[in-house]
């Protein structure tokens, strides 16, 4: 069979085409939503889930052939089960089946014109694609979550050029913009949360640490983007003085300084799973030449291994799955520079 990958387009041989309603989606959803769910819910979530690889795939040829020969770095990946449902249940998601970040693209810019300059220049593509927020909706840029979290998220509804692609149609990915400075961040806080079992990015963290993001999100801001975050407020000095504080309580910087980098040597091109055991030990990086091989592995992982986090993600060419997906392999260098130039 022709070897696919998200790198490439073709016929759509190999992946797989929703197999549900949305009704029966949506009923399945509300079950889990409400702890009332049978394995046959769980299997109508990962089918639904599983059919978002297709979508994932033709928006990120589109993006890799528009940032191709610039330093803009493009990543992708699907939602992880357990992640899905404690978004339903946590009531951050009400409707499963139009849940609008089950696909994820990445994309991460070397500043805040360059990233606005390209998401506008994408609105204006000519592709049938639907976006459906309007332009101001998800800008946490101009308007940061009271957690720190800066960025840009767009939600498109996707629609065929091809007879063969309608089966698809009216699927949901997202997109999220975000520069170097916000990238750095926004992977420090999730490793963070892996190495100090916190969910500051849920907005539901432990105070020292929801709060010593906080505060760096500020310092990063205004640092190198002439601008402000979740804390507007609060002088340099009231900044520095409480970081060094919850620093000198939590040992939070020191814990991310301490990760250290992982999987650096794989070969990260093709369907790649990113394997994290429930102890947090070294991260497992497998590669797998076809997507329902990738996804057979994912669910089998899951399975077996419930309290495992595994994330299937799209390979590329050089660093930029490593940088996109930083959090993976532990990778806090950056942050910690940035904020101690920062301070």
């Amino acid at each position: 069979m022709y070897e696919r990958s998200w790198l490439q387009l073709g016929d759509v041989m190999g992946w797989i085409a929703p197999s549900d309603s949305k009704k029966a989606v949506k009923k399945a959803g509300e079950r889990i939503r409400h702890g009332e769910d049978a394995d046959g819910d769980l299997n109508i979530l990962n089918r639904w889930r599983a059919a978002h690889g297709y979508i994932i795939n033709t928006f990120q040829a589109n993006l890799r052939q528009r940032t191709r020969g610039t330093n803009i770095q493009v990543g992708q990946r699907l939602k992880r089960a357990n992640t899905i449902i404690d978004k339903l249940r946590q009531g951050r998601a009400l409707d499963l089946s139009s849940m609008h970040d089950i696909a994820g693209m990445r994309l991460v810019f070397s500043d805040i014109p360059s990233l606005n300059e390209f998401r506008a220049s994408f609105h204006l593509s000519r592709a049938k694609h639907e976006m459906i927020n309007a332009v101001p909706k998800y800008d946490y840029i101009a308007a940061p979550k009271e957690s720190g979290y800066r960025g840009i998220h767009d939600v498109y509804k996707y629609k065929a050029g091809t007879l063969a692609g309608a089966q698809w149609n009216g699927l949901l990915i997202e997109l999220q913009y975000r520069t170097i400075v916000q990238h750095a961040w926004a992977t420090a806080v999730e490793l963070s949360d892996v190495l100090t079992a916190n969910r500051v990015k849920f907005s539901q963290g432990e105070k020292d640490h929801t709060r010593f993001f906080q505060i760096c999100s500020e310092l990063l801001a205004r640092k190198y983007e002439n601008s402000v975050s979740c804390l507007p407020d609060m002088s340099h000095r009231e900044l520095v003085e409480e970081w060094s504080f919850l620093e000198g309580r939590s040992h939070i910087f020191r814990t991310l300084g301490e990760a250290g980098q992982q999987g650096a040597d794989h070969d990260l091109k093709g369907f790649i799973l990113l394997v994290v055991p429930e102890n947090g030990s070294d991260l497992r990086v497998e590669r797998h030449r076809s997507y329902r091989s990738a996804w057979h592995e994912l669910l089998k992982i899951e399975r077996e291994q419930p309290t495992w986090d595994v994330v299937l993600v799209g390979g590329s060419e050089g660093e930029s799955l490593k940088s996109t997906f930083r959090n993976y392999f532990r990778n806090a260098t950056e942050f910690i520079q940035l904020v101690e130039s920062a301070l």
